[in-house]
């Protein structure tokens, strides 16, 4: 037997019209371009990446070896630096700085430079109080001039006496 025939006055339609068929196959050509192109991207991404990492690496391997040779200093670099320090360090200067600091019941007894990387100070100090010596300290450790300044061996029986180990920062003016 065969369908029913319809016989209504409207034309039935039929399944696409040529302009859907066009939007639907350039819709599908442009995902299709798409996707394409978003697969290539993410494989550009992943060299990008991978370079990325590499310069990284490579970048912390000349990192080392420049703290290696820095720190590998030769023996004409430490006279070098030595000569600098001497310079900007001099012990008249040194001197200097420390007498704005020291109370007028505090003395130095001995003073010992020694340069080197940096300008070390060793001080054998003399005082009538010991609360002389602790306000020279307090000054020696707040003064932007000197660095580190610890105290060592003390006698604070009588005169008290004491010594101190401090960095001096030389000032590059």
């Amino acid at each position: 037997m065969s369908p029913p025939r319809d016989f209504s006055t409207r034309p039935r339609p039929g399944r696409f019209s040529r302009a859907q068929r066009a939007l639907l196959l350039g819709g599908t050509a442009a995902f299709l371009l798409a996707a394409w192109t978003v697969g290539d991207d993410w494989g550009e991404l992943r060299a990008a990446r991978a370079r990325l990492a590499q310069a990284r690496a490579e970048a912390e391997a000349v990192r080392t070896r420049v703290r290696e040779l820095q720190g590998r200093g030769g023996p004409e670099q430490t006279l070098a630096r030595q000569a600098v320090l001497t310079a900007d360090a001099a012990p008249p200067r040194v001197l200097a700085e420390l007498a704005q600091l020291l109370p007028g019941d505090v003395r130095l007894e001995a003073v010992s430079l020694s340069y080197g990387e940096q300008v070390e100070v060793e001080l054998r100090v003399a005082a009538r109080h010991p609360g002389s010596f602790d306000l020279f300290l307090d000054r020696l450790q707040r003064s932007p001039a000197f660095a580190e300044a610890l105290p060592g061996d003390e006698d604070r029986r009588g005169d008290m006496r004491a010594t101190i180990r401090a960095r001096y920062r030389a000032s590059r003016s």
